[in-house]
């Protein structure tokens, strides 16, 4: 389970920027040997959030530092050689994910490098993003090792932050790929179970920022643009839209909750792989103000696992949802 809704309500405050990648071969100079030509041809540059950053055409020892950033590298069929340590989250990913960090370097935790581990991994490209690493930071981590930050419009915005990071690993065609496949079965379920959706009012709640509150997956976080702008499942009128932190959540006094999922008729939230809830999101389901809500008296509350990041994992919400909740509400 990934930190938001939970710890990036007090280190969402990064600013967020903005970032159009764009890769150009580095074109030998027309004096230049052949030898200089073929060094040249082994590089590409890339503007990232904090400028313009020389790096490998076809990196082999990819280090992804920030939190979402290692799920959207191996979307990209790409392996890394560090990433933060998941281990207090590690329950919450899938066997997969799990393999595919395991031999990865532990250089840090969630919104803090350990610059010595990461050296010691010898990667030649560092990625993350902006919402994690500041300018300061990325300073250190470029003398480490050629350093490409990306950032989005919005912290939910996985579609062009993807397609960036693909742009910088020289692995465009397989972000393509997953984009086609994604917006594929993203139409197809939407036609598939269009009168279900329309029919019903949704929401996507989780655990709050401290005991006594719970969230809600806005439109501008990464499964909250999934639900309400890519899926068009429609919100309940008491949700809120938008707040102007960034953090693509909002978290709510729980006296607030019959307020806030008035309406709703299908709830959404999140389940570990094994099919468990965290228990801070238990705690929410069995409060009794939740248990007043039409969606516990008619069991219309489902856990999804999926952790959308990139195409793939986005793809693979939409399975879920399709098989786990769309499905049995048709019945």
């Amino acid at each position: 389970m990934r930190p938001s809704p939970r710890l990036r309500a007090a280190l969402a405050a990064a600013v967020i920027v903005p970032l159009v990648l764009t890769a150009t071969a580095c074109a030998p100079d027309a004096d230049s040997s052949s030898d200089d030509g073929a060094a040249d041809a082994d590089t590409i540059v890339v503007d990232s959030v904090y400028g313009e950053v020389t790096v490998p055409a076809a990196p082999e020892r990819v280090a992804a530092i920030s939190y979402d950033t290692p799920w959207q590298v191996m979307s990209l069929d790409l392996p890394i050689v560090a990433a933060i340590d998941y281990t207090q989250w590690i329950d919450g990913y899938t066997e997969d994910q799990q393999a595919y960090i395991a031999d990865a370097a532990k250089v840090g935790s969630y919104g803090e490098v350990n610059f010595e581990a990461l050296a010691g991994a010898a990667p030649d490209v560092i990625v993350g993003d902006a919402y994690e690493v500041d300018e300061a930071t990325f300073t250190r981590l470029s003398e480490i090792a050629p350093t490409v930050i990306i950032g989005g419009d919005e912290r939910g915005d996985w579609q062009s932050i993807t397609e960036d990071l693909a742009t910088a690993l020289g692995a465009h065609d397989t972000w393509e790929e997953a984009k086609a496949s994604y917006e594929a079965r993203r139409d197809e379920v939407k036609k598939q179970y269009a009168e279900v959706i329309a029919a019903n009012t949704w929401a996507n709640f989780s655990l709050g920022n401290e005991a006594g509150q719970f969230s809600i997956q806005l439109p501008s976080g990464s499964t909250g643009n999934l639900i309400v702008n890519e899926m068009g499942l429609a919100y309940g009128d008491g949700i809120p839209q938008d707040t102007d932190d960034g953090a693509g959540y909002v978290s709510l006094p729980l006296e607030q909750i019959g307020t806030v999922l008035d309406g709703v008729t299908v709830g959404l939230t999140y389940e570990n792989p094994d099919g468990t809830k965290m228990p801070a999101i238990q705690d929410v389901i069995d409060s009794s103000l939740f248990q007043q809500l039409e969606i516990a008296k008619t069991d219309r509350v489902y856990g999804l696992v999926s952790n959308v990041t990139d195409y793939r994992t986005a793809e693979e919400w939409i399975d879920e949802l399709a098989t786990k909740v769309l499905e049995p509400l048709s019945q």
